[in-house]
């Protein structure tokens, strides 16, 4: 929706109910509530169809209404329908213009936690498991006489655990893992231990234990690469015997979901009458994360004027002395464990990584959860005497100025060339490719780009997601893909493909989009060739860098993640691991970051650069402190209100910021200071920023960025940079070696 709708809904002091009233008579508001929470689309449909007679529940529900119609309208991060994204150009003028936004386009599709656990009941079945292909476990590795691996369970609440487990070597299961590489049934692996002393039954029952163990894993275990998985299973499931019935089903699944992705506004009762009829599979699911929905926005144009990409290379060099390379990060901490254990050898790398044989990984760090058998030991850690605050010439300088700003009261926080200009510049430590997240407003009478940091460890991070449902994004990918190959000469770029957690799956799988992949519990769809096992990974340190070679390749490995999964919550040493490789030696990120002392802070300014604003103007509020909030007399409270924004300097568009999330706060709407009162009554503190796309920037009469017949809408940009420099030695080295193969030739 557009700014103005919010801006609409929230002019006057008081939303009544029948304005919600009419509002819920929009069938697109409806689908798109019920995608995120069919239990308050229900509680919402009963209060405004007089149903509910609670008046304090009816006020809870107006409030939670209102968070969903201002993140509609005001946050332009993608999440089902609410928001969506479209690929675009540099030009020479901005000229944004949407379509309608009932021409959307979307992609709706199965939540992953469903599918795996559909996979996985689907690979129990007798008649399916005997003909599915069966292959090893891919975290297998052998040590000494026994094999480890990592089994995967679901908890009481459907969260997957992991745990090392090991089985002792045999002649047998070395000959099972062996055959089972290319993939076999368990009929041909059970004839393969048939001799005089094994009959059938026990060789089979042998490799149902196998099975059961999680040390061979079926042909439709989850993906999170390539094509849908919905579309796997009816693929592979329409060359089973005795599957028509299935396959019927989920091709019935299939078109259902073609159907509703043929517009905006579908009918809830769809989704209803469907869930009932996937309920028959006896698969277990929650309704809320049954379907997972992404929107992509109808466009008519979509540049954005290329000085803006100009602008944004000058700044470059600011944000690079701002920030500094980490002193002591994990794979440093690794690095010299590993030397001081294996000096120059190489060593596999699932060894290496092992806890118990190797050296792990996290050096100085508490125990992973995924080793089980130390759950119920309490483990006690070191009491914290001191706080090390790291203050840097960087922070002395912001420091400096913001003591000016508080002792002259002022706003906003200016910062030039000459305040940075004798720090380190230096260019060969940012990753090949990286992005930003931007955002275009009319600030005080000029256009702004609002951009606090740029990221890697590739730019196309944050795309990842998006390749699957939009053909122009996925191009778009691939050519990041193609570039940052082509900075390399002899090394191989892999993407990682690995399945952390179900319902993770949502928001980290994507199209296939490199030509080697590194599955590690999760299947890869690309031919074996082009797979690169954990067994086949060799580890060393040469230069003090740490070298990931492969051996079927011969060639060093530097492993990708194309998406922006936060890996280093509870993973697993490996996947960790190849995460953190992606980095080596150089800075995720460079930008602009008040750091922990300065966050402290009650008061922190807008800061500006040239034509950037770094971070906007932000309030830590102590909950405790907003007690006239709670006042009954809406018109008191707004009194007391509009004095505490007068004593702070507090404009009337705020955003409630909670991590990642932001909500868009009127705080001249009765409605719209009960949601914020509501958001943060549990809370001891909250922070507040300002919202700088203005009322006035958004009415009829006043162009913004992106438009749609005469409506204004809020904006955020993804832009992608790589290192021209790089890429053009490549290119000359690769042009050289090519007339030298031709002068060999002649």
């Amino acid at each position: 929706m557009p700014l103005n709708f919010y801006y609409d809904l929230t002019k006057n002091k008081d939303i009544t109910t029948e304005v919600f009233v009419d509002l819920w008579k929009n069938d697109e508001i409806k689908e798109a509530i019920f995608l995120a929470s069919p239990e308050l689309f229900a509680e919402i449909e009963k209060w405004l169809s007089g149903r509910l007679n609670d008046v304090k529940k009816a006020k809870r529900l107006e409030s939670s209404l209102l968070k969903y119609l201002s993140r509609m309208s005001s946050r332009c991060t993608p999440f089902g329908l609410f928001a969506g994204c479209s690929i675009g150009a540099f030009g020479d003028e901005t000229m944004i213009v949407l379509d309608d936004y009932r021409k959307n386009h979307r992609q709706t599709r199965f939540d992953m936690n469903f599918l795996v656990a559909l996979s996985q009941k689907l690979a129990k079945e007798e008649v399916i498991k005997n003909q599915l292909l069966w292959y090893p476990n891919n975290s297998l590795y052998k040590i000494g006489d026994q094999y480890r691996y990592i089994e995967y369970r679901y908890n009481s609440y459907n969260q997957r655990e992991h745990s090392i487990e090991a089985i002792a070597y045999t002649e047998y299961l070395e000959i099972i893992l062996k055959n089972a590489t290319s993939g076999k049934k368990v009929k041909d692996l059970a004839m393969l231990l048939v001799n005089d002393e094994i009959i059938y039954q026990e060789a089979e029952e042998f490799i149902d234990e196998l099975i059961s163990n999680q040390i061979l894993v079926s042909e439709i275990e989850p993906s999170v690469t390539g094509e849908d998985f919905l579309e796997q299973l009816a693929n592979r499931v329409s060359y089973l015997e005795e599957a028509d019935v299935l396959l019927k089903e989920i091709q019935y699944y299939q078109k259902f979901l073609k159907e509703i992705d043929n517009r905006l506004g579908n009918e809830v009762n769809k989704y209803v009458e469907l869930s009932d009829r996937v309920a028959k599979m006896e698969t277990p699911f929650e309704l809320k994360y049954l379907f997972q929905t992404d929107m992509y926005t109808g466009i008519q144009s979509n540049q954005l004027n290329i000085r803006w990409g100009y602008k944004l290379k000058r700044l470059l060099p600011l944000l690079n002395r701002m920030s500094n390379t980490p002193s002591e990060t994990n794979l440093q901490k690794f690095k010299d464990a590993f030397i001081k254990r294996y000096e120059t050898q190489e060593i596999p790398l699932a060894i290496a990584l092992d806890t118990e044989v190797g050296i792990g990984y996290l050096q100085n760090m508490n125990a992973s959860d995924s080793t089980s058998f130390l759950d119920d030991l309490y483990i006690p850690s070191a009491p914290v005497t001191t706080q090390e605050i790291q203050w840097n010439p960087v922070q002395e300088i912001i420091g400096q100025k913001l003591q000016s700003i508080h002792r002259d009261n002022k706003y906003l926080m200016l910062l030039e060339d000459q305040d940075f200009d004798h720090l380190e510049l230096n260019w060969n430590d940012l990753p090949d490719t990286m992005s930003t997240i931007a955002q275009i407003a009319t600030v005080d009478g000029e256009e702004k780009m609002i951009c606090s940091y740029i990221v890697g460890a590739s730019a196309a991070n944050l795309l990842g997601r998006f390749s699957t449902g939009n053909h122009d994004i996925l191009e778009h990918i691939q050519q990041i893909a193609t570039v940052e190959q082509e900075m390399y000469d002899n090394q191989v770029l892999a993407e990682i493909v690995h399945l952390p957690e179900s319902r993770t799956g949502n928001v980290i799988r994507r199209a296939t989009i490199r030509e080697y992949e590194i599955p590690y519990l999760g299947k890869s769809n690309l031919p074996s060739e082009q797979q690169l096992p954990i067994e086949d990974l060799m580890i060393s340190v040469r230069g003090n860098q740490v070298i990931l070679r492969s051996r079927m390749l011969n060639k060093e490995i530097i492993p990708r993640l194309t998406n922006a999964h936060n890996y280093s919550a509870n993973a697993l040493p490996v996947y960790h691991f190849l995460c953190d490789m992606q980095s080596q030696g150089r800075r995720q990120s460079i930008g602009f970051y008040w750091n922990d002392v300065l966050q402290k802070h009650a008061f922190l300014p807008r800061v500006i650069y040239k034509d950037f604003i770094l971070a906007k103007a932000r309030w830590k509020i102590t909950v405790a402190d907003l007690s006239f909030l709670k006042e009954s007399d809406d018109k008191e409270r707004m009194v007391a209100v509009n004095e505490w924004r007068a004593n702070y300097n507090i404009p009337k568009m705020v955003q409630l910021i909670d991590g990642d999330n932001t909500l868009l706060i009127h705080l001249e709407n009765n409605n719209s200071i009960q949601m914020w009162i509501d958001s943060i009554k549990k809370k001891k503190e909250c922070i507040i920023e300002e919202f700088l796309f203005s009322e006035e920037t958004s009415s009829e009469n006043v162009a913004g960025v992106v438009r749609q017949k005469g409506m204004n809408y809020s904006n955020q940009f993804v832009i992608s940079l790589y290192n021209q420099e790089k890429l053009e030695r490549a290119r000359e080295k690769k042009e050289k070696q090519r007339y030298v193969d031709k002068e060999v030739l002649l």
